[in-house]
């Protein structure tokens, strides 16, 4: 018969980042000049092989992990190419619809509706994955993510406008172009060190500074390691 096992569960490779990210801003906040090794949260074989490119002088990267990125967006812009006899979005055939016979013109009208439905649907806007499987780096001044579909692509800090934790491992950016404006999330175990690295660079101010993680996580790591994840100091010392 197996036993019961009282021991607490390991702390995951999301609690581990997450702990990472934070001690790395105290010692950002703290003024301190950090050294190489205080920037680098991961072993060095754990980095991806990534040639600086955003500051090839001064640049660190600081952590490599799998990654997700989606977009906010419509697969469509609403336009619908009928067939046979043209409909709008109401389903109502125009004039040229009236030469077709019956039995034809039954099954375009059928075809075009429901296109038109899909039409309709595609303009809606909503989630999509724009990188679903990705490798991603974090660095002191931007962020790199590596995917099949579209190579290496980075960002430096300064090109988002407002970084944003929604929950664990996700952050939302909002990502200024040529054309405007783009809503995107990214979603990695190193997503909060997305977010802790752009406040750092371009909002020291922000709001939401110390508060990109739920107090069952806090309790959680308490009860697990022991130690208090802010102080660093044992719970029972601090009468926790």
């Amino acid at each position: 018969m197996t036993g019961f096992n009282n021991e607490p569960p390991p702390l995951t490779n999301t609690d581990i980042a997450i702990l990472s990210t934070l001690g790395l801003q105290k010692k950002l906040d703290s003024g301190q000049e950090l050294s190489p090794d205080d920037l680098q949260l991961v072993p060095r074989h754990m980095l991806r092989p990534i040639r600086p490119l955003i500051d090839p002088q001064s640049e660190r990267m600081v952590a490599s992990g799998p990654c997700r990125l989606v977009i906010w967006d419509s697969p469509g812009d609403g336009s619908h190419n009928a067939a046979g006899a043209p409909l709008l979005f109401t389903g109502t055939a125009n004039s040229m619809g009236i030469a077709y016979g019956v039995g034809a013109a039954a099954g375009t009208v059928a075809m075009n509706v429901m296109g038109a439905r899909r039409a309709k649907q595609d303009a809606v806007q909503r989630w999509m994955d724009y990188i679903p499987h990705g490798a991603a780096t974090v660095s002191t001044h931007g962020f790199y993510v590596e995917s099949q579909e579209h190579g290496l692509l980075h960002w430096q800090w300064e090109l988002f406008s407002t970084t944003e934790w929604i929950e664990p491992s996700t952050v939302e950016l909002t990502l200024q172009t040529d054309e405007g404006s783009v809503r995107c999330r990214f979603l990695s175990d190193w997503a909060e060190l997305v977010f802790v690295s752009w406040v750092q660079v371009c909002h020291p101010q922000h709001p939401g500074k110390y508060t990109w993680f739920h107090q069952d996580w806090i309790e959680r790591v308490r009860n697990i390691t022991g130690i208090d994840p802010f102080t660093e100091q044992p719970v029972d010392e601090l009468g926790g």
